[in-house]
């Protein structure tokens, strides 16, 4: 739901989101509908079949007496979900109670989030399974979950579409470049003085759930920034890669304010970082090496690998950074860190 808000949108806050959720995917809905309201249909003009109570012995147990049938009556599951869409309606896709009472807990930003309880998609889900499910001839069956297969993956497509996806040539589907420079990061932080200082305390700690513990568990592994079109799946790939960003200060660096969340110059923890990626990028001369050096420090960030046609390189070794290795166009530079390999240079 990028870029709605409450504070924008107002009382169509809610009808926003749900375009927006979606998307050209609106045939779900209606798939949705007709199932319910086929359902509701069935369910009052069917009739209702009285099934007695039966006790049965262990020793007159008969194998497939008792199974349960191939589709369960519809009736209930129909139920299920308009009982859930009526909720909805009450409550999370109430414009007029979200409108007062969200803001209040400071959720504008993530409410778009409850929309992922909708029964939309699973009861479209359902009730396509049904409707294919009901064909007996299983060769008319067969033809009919492969079109409407087909039907769905070329008219509601995710974004971009599968005639665009294009799928990563590694075994961990990500960009080429992370494992690599993830792997040249660790090769170069495992012969520092601050890797192997924590190795040695968290050795001889034996409470795993001490708040030292916990310390040096961090200071174990390198904390980095990444270029902004990698980074979150820097986060996916190795979480022993710690990121100096999070989600919504990065986005908002990049002029993303979907998220809702806005930072100015009183906020010290995003100005320190801006500070850091305006120098890599050489964005801002304004910055000094020493407010450079300084931001650093305060953030103990200890690895920049920055695009090595966009990086400020000349600053940055003023700064007091040192060029550790380029990797598949990347240039990383190691910060306030000192081991074996950099006292050899």
């Amino acid at each position: 739901m990028a870029g709605i808000t409450i504070k924008e949108y107002g009382l169509t806050f809610v009808w926003a989101c749900l375009k927006e959720y979606l998307g050209r995917s609106w045939p779900i809905l209606l798939i949705f509908v007709l199932g319910c309201v086929a359902g509701i249909v069935a369910a009052i003009a069917g009739k209702k079949r009285d099934v007695p109570l039966e006790i049965v012995d262990a020793k007159d147990y008969v194998p497939g007496r008792y199974e349960d049938s191939q589709l369960p009556d519809s009736s209930s599951v129909t139920w299920m979900f308009v009982s859930i869409v009526v909720f909805c309606l009450v409550t999370v896709m109430n414009p007029f109670l979200v409108r007062a009472l969200i803001p209040r807990f400071g959720m504008t930003t993530v409410y778009y989030r409850f929309f992922w309880i909708l029964p939309v998609t699973f009861g479209a889900a359902y009730w396509l399974t049904r409707a294919i499910g009901s064909v007996r001839r299983k060769m008319v069956q067969a033809i009919a979950f492969a079109l409407v297969i087909v039907a769905m993956a070329f008219s509601m497509p995710i974004n971009p579409g599968i005639p665009n996806v294009r799928i990563p040539d590694n075994v961990y589907k990500v960009d080429g470049a992370i494992p690599v420079l993830c792997d040249a990061i660790h090769q170069d932080f495992e012969q520092t003085e601050q890797y192997q200082k924590a190795v040695e305390k968290l050795a001889a700690i034996t409470d795993r759930t001490s708040r030292k513990w916990m310390k040096w568990e961090a200071k174990q592994y390198p904390l980095c920034v990444f270029p902004y079109g990698i980074e979150f799946a820097v986060r996916q790939y190795d979480p022993t890669v710690r990121l100096l960003f999070n989600r919504n200060l990065r986005l908002f660096y990049e002029g993303n304010t979907s998220t809702g969340i806005t930072y100015g110059e009183k906020n010290k923890k995003y100005m320190r970082r801006k500070r850091i990626l305006d120098a890599m990028y050489g964005r801002d001369p304004s910055v000094t090496p020493e407010a450079f050096r300084k931001a650093m420090k305060a953030t103990k960030t200890r690895y920049l690998v920055v695009e090595q046609n966009l990086a400020n390189t000349s600053f940055l070794e003023e700064s007091g950074c040192r060029q550790v290795a380029t990797v598949a166009g990347y240039m990383i530079f190691r910060f306030g860190l000192s081991g074996s390999e950099q006292k050899a240079g």
